[in-house]
């Protein structure tokens, strides 16, 4: 009882690994953290399948809830269930609470355990990716995301499918996310300076950044091109610069770095899909952006590309970049 109060309720975790900074008020889970993490030594497997774990209480859980499918900790806001009370309280404070206690002392970003901020530093911060695709050039830093980029990518098994559109994904979070942001336009995180709403954290972080205080900290080597994430740098780069372009559409010749540009290509030239509608005229277009991006050169006639040769002036960097090419011939 003393050691449950002092764990549990006091957070009292007298037993430290000397090699990383675990803590904990077992000495035998210190034990299997040190067998598993440091050691490599996993002596309990799954006779199912090839599942293996420095505790034999893991391995019970992992028995438990993958191949008896026994979990009866039921969430009252969607249709997830878990085996320990533990995983439903960390599901309803990621997935519905937005409860994420864990922060990045490099960046913005936030995490809901302690294990995926860790992932999230080896990956973007550390660059480890050490798990490597035999299919394609994708490097992976964990196992599991390497056999999750496999199956969605390679094998397209994505087992949480939208009925509302063609949208897939593995991650039932992800799925969830989706639904209560493009069809129930659930979003709880709102600008104080605009209209945008989101329903990331993260999300709206980055648009305050960027839109409103101007800041975008990855800059491009190559060109003038700045962003506020690393993730969209790396796609300019690749499409850009490098010229890769790996999705590519079934009906016509255009290519794409992003799957979902396809997606919204596929929607907007070749299905007529425009679910976006603007508020003052007719106009239909295939993305937010787009019709957010009519209504201020049309509407508001906000052109914010200035020509550096006349007093041209574009709604469009692509616009003034035409015009430029145009001026300098003639």
């Amino acid at each position: 009882m003393e050691q449950h109060i002092n764990s549990v309720h006091l957070g009292v975790k007298n037993h430290k690994c000397t090699l990383c900074d675990y803590q904990t008020a077992r000495k035998h889970c210190l034990e299997d953290h040190m067998n598993s993490k440091h050691l490599g030594i996993k002596s309990h497997k799954c006779t199912i399948c090839g599942f293996q774990t420095a505790a034999k209480s893991n391995l019970i859980h992992h028995i438990n809830s993958k191949h008896l499918g026994q979990r009866n900790h039921k969430c009252s806001h969607c249709d997830y269930i878990a085996y320990a009370k533990s995983s439903l309280t960390k599901h309803i404070n990621n997935v519905h609470l937005g409860i994420k206690n864990f922060k990045c002392n490099q960046c913005d970003y936030r995490a809901a355990t302690k294990e995926k901020l860790k992932k999230h530093t080896k990956s973007v911060h550390l660059d480890l990716r050490n798990h490597k695709c035999n299919q394609c050039d994708y490097r992976a830093p964990t196992k599991q995301s390497l056999k999750l980029h496999t199956k969605t990518e390679h094998l397209d098994l994505k087992k949480y499918k939208c009925t509302h559109c063609d949208y897939k994904t593995n991650h039932k979070s992800t799925f969830i996310k989706h639904e209560n942001n493009v069809h129930l336009k659930i979003n709880n995180f709102i600008c104080n300076d605009c209209d945008y709403q989101t329903y990331s954290r993260r999300y709206l972080t980055v648009h305050i950044n960027s839109k409103h205080l101007g800041i975008k900290e990855h800059k491009c080597t190559l060109c003038d091109y700045q962003t506020n994430t690393k993730c969209a740098l790396k796609a300019h780069i690749n499409t850009k610069h490098l010229g890769i372009k790996k999705h590519k559409c079934n009906h016509c010749d255009y290519a794409a770095y992003n799957k979902n540009d396809v997606m919204i290509h596929l929607n907007s030239v070749h299905l007529n899909i425009k679910r976006f509608k603007c508020d003052y005229c007719d106009y239909q277009g295939s993305t937010k952006s787009l019709v957010t991006r009519h209504v201020k050169s049309v509407h508001f006639l906000i052109k914010d590309y200035k020509c550096n040769y006349c007093d041209y002036q574009g709604s469009r960097k692509s616009l003034l970049t035409r015009h430029v090419k145009v001026y300098i011939f003639l």
